[in-house]
């Protein structure tokens, strides 16, 4: 009796977040059969899983060096010059990693992975921004070779959180120019300092009551989008050198944050067709808008710069958002297609009878990550 052998692998890891070209992205009935065989079988035989960046490979390559040394750290003699070697290496597979330009979610997620590894640190955690309205952050965290993501609603009231709202901190964090601070001792900051460490959603932060610690802020068009904070248990682990290193490694990731909201704007326009005669909007689940067609400007009497990033209620106002929209929203958000009739007196069309539908959009996992509004006015 012959066997067969099963050469299913399991679920493609890029399934969470596809590239633009897999198969499973667009289920066209050519791409049907690929995403069956690959996407969620041997992705390890697919052409476009083989060429994507893989920091894991790299981290491995790295570490079987015999001239390894972490990237950061008083170092001196022969490991000053493999610490140099390692700091290119990494400056280099950083860049190589925005050129294959993969899905900003999975840079986010290599960029972190590789700069805990090659540093060689206890954790490095990183918050972003999703948008300018501090709603919510994305946030990455490493522990060893352990990355974890979530989204965080609310604002941040850690020193990061601080750091976002433009807060300078007391001086017993060393600061630089470009708004870093640091620490070789953590025993040494002050009462607000240690309690603001403390506050970190981040388990390891306020279990760490000694040791080194680095905040990193991220910058986007002339605004701080994200902070990255490296702990370690270890004292007198940075030095100036080490500092600067790192300051310029992290400008790569506002590039992923341009990458980030790049491809959130292309998501949203996929659903926007401004040739439709009808008001729409595409909102966040913050209610946060973050698309509109030329219509619904004229519908709300705004331009489209007043009102991306804006909240429904402070486009529309209070009563109107209260009592008729964001009950059909929330819906909406439930994974309901809702639509209901109401008197609205919007700035563009006062006491108009509108048909409004709220459809939830939905992402590669599943989630309500969007609602698009419809409007319809009644003659």
């Amino acid at each position: 009796m012959t066997e067969v052998k099963n050469t299913r692998a399991g679920v493609c890891p890029f399934m969470k977040a596809p590239m633009a070209d897999c198969y499973c992205r667009s289920l066209s009935s050519e791409n049907i059969e690929k995403a069956f065989d690959f996407c969620s079988g041997d992705y390890e035989a697919c052409t476009i899983y083989q060429n994507v960046f893989r920091a894991d490979e790299v981290i491995d390559k790295q570490l079987s060096k015999e001239e390894s040394f972490p990237v950061i750290g008083l170092a001196t003699g022969q490991e000053r010059h493999y610490q140099l070697l390692s700091r290119q290496e990494l400056s280099l597979q950083v860049l190589g990693l925005l050129e294959s330009n993969p899905p900003a979610r999975n840079m986010f997620h290599d960029f972190i992975l590789m700069l805990c590894n090659f540093c060689a640190v206890n954790d490095i955690t990183l918050y972003i921004l999703d948008g300018d309205n501090h709603l919510c952050q994305e946030m990455v965290g490493c522990h060893g070779s352990e990355v974890t993501e979530a989204r965080i609603p609310g604002k941040l009231d850690c020193l990061c959180g601080h750091i976002f709202n433009g807060e300078v901190l007391d001086e017993t964090l060393q600061g630089t120019s470009t708004g870093i601070y640091w620490t070789n001792d953590r025993t040494t900051l002050s009462p607000k300092v240690a309690a603001g460490l403390n506050a970190c959603i981040n388990t390891c932060c306020p279990e760490q009551t000694v040791g080194s610690l680095v905040l990193l802020p991220v910058n986007y068009q002339g605004k701080v989008v994200g902070v990255v904070r490296i702990n370690d248990p270890r004292n007198n682990l940075f030095t100036g050198d080490d500092i600067r290193f790192l300051d310029g490694l992290c400008s790569a990731l506002g590039v992923i944050v341009g990458c980030a909201r790049s491809e959130r704007g292309c998501a949203y326009a996929e659903m926007i067709i401004d040739s439709v005669q009808s008001p729409i909007a595409v909102i966040d689940p913050n209610y946060v808008y973050r698309k509109i067609n030329h219509e619904y400007g004229r519908c709300v009497a705004r331009p489209e710069s007043e009102i991306i990033e804006k909240t429904v209620e402070e486009v529309i106002g209070k009563d109107l958002f209260t009592k008729t929209f964001k009950p059909l929203i929330d819906q909406a958000l439930c994974g309901e297609r809702v639509k209901d009739r109401a008197l609205v007196d919007l700035s563009g069309h006062p006491q108009s009878s509108c048909d409004i539908c709220c459809a939830p959009h939905f992402s590669a996992e599943g989630e309500v990550d969007a609602v698009v509004i419809d409007i319809h006015l009644v003659s």
